[in-house]
């Protein structure tokens, strides 16, 4: 008798057991929840490990599509691959509802075998009562916790500063760098220094050759009938001689 007695011991033990870490479960779940919401509302200066790789894989991903990402696909993505650990948080979610039935079948097992042995209806009523409050404290938890309303709210923050702020963002960042590259150009043209970085070298090139670009353009223009303009008396000697030539 006191051999069973341990048996009644073990198994309502054991459900109170499997109860706790459906409760816990789902309190680590909403946490998490709840921590990401709070950086997600100041996402563009969070801290958080996890929304910085989340802005940093759709700017790359925005860049090599060029612009086009689907930016629900891309956060609902986001959401299945948070981890705690190496066990992801849905993972952790959907072991809540496991060790809840675990805890139930605890206390089924117990009644079934407290029966089988002879017992009474209201000797095995405690593990009845005990299923009972234990669907009723994880259901009525759950319910506070609120996962699925967290995670909905996680979504639509984070694919809303996705698609319509991140952009804008990603584009006043590449003109600023432009920008900068600009200016940085002309202060090393300013200094006579050589620019050899794209349309600087070749804009650095054109001022070069322009004098002596200038200087063909002025001969072919004189041989046409038309002397350029020269000052002082070298260049009047020079339009007279030109005229006497083409006459």
């Amino acid at each position: 008798m006191q051999a069973f007695e341990r048996g009644h011991a073990f198994f309502m033990g054991a459900a109170a057991f499997f109860l706790l870490f459906s409760i816990l479960c789902r309190f680590i779940t909403g946490v998490i929840l709840k921590k990401l919401n709070r950086e997600a509302e100041n996402m563009s200066a969070t801290e958080n490990r996890l929304l910085k790789q989340c802005k940093l894989k759709f700017r790359n991903c925005y860049e090599l599509n060029g612009g086009s990402v689907n930016a629900g696909v891309f956060v609902e993505k986001f959401m299945q691959g948070i981890r705690v650990g190496r066990c992801s948080l849905r993972l952790i979610n959907q072991l809540s509802g496991q060790f809840l039935l675990l805890s139930v079948f605890a206390d089924g097992i117990g009644s079934c075998l407290g029966l089988a042995h002879g017992e009474t209806l209201g000797q095995v009523l405690p593990y009845y009562l005990q299923a009972f409050l234990s669907l009723y404290a994880h259901f009525g938890l759950s319910g506070l916790i609120d996962v699925p309303g967290k995670r909905e709210a996680l979504k639509i923050t984070v694919t809303d500063f996705l698609e319509n702020r991140m952009p804008e963002r990603i584009r006043n960042a590449r003109q600023d760098s432009a920008r900068l590259e600009e200016e940085e150009r002309k202060a090393l043209r300013e200094a006579g220094k050589p620019v050899q970085n794209g349309a600087a070298g070749q804009g650095g090139a054109e001022e070069e050759n322009g004098p002596a670009t200038d200087a063909s353009t002025a001969w072919e223009d004189g041989a046409k009938g038309a002397p350029p303009a020269r000052e002082g008396g070298d260049g009047a000697e020079l339009e007279r001689l030109l005229r006497e030539f083409l006459a």
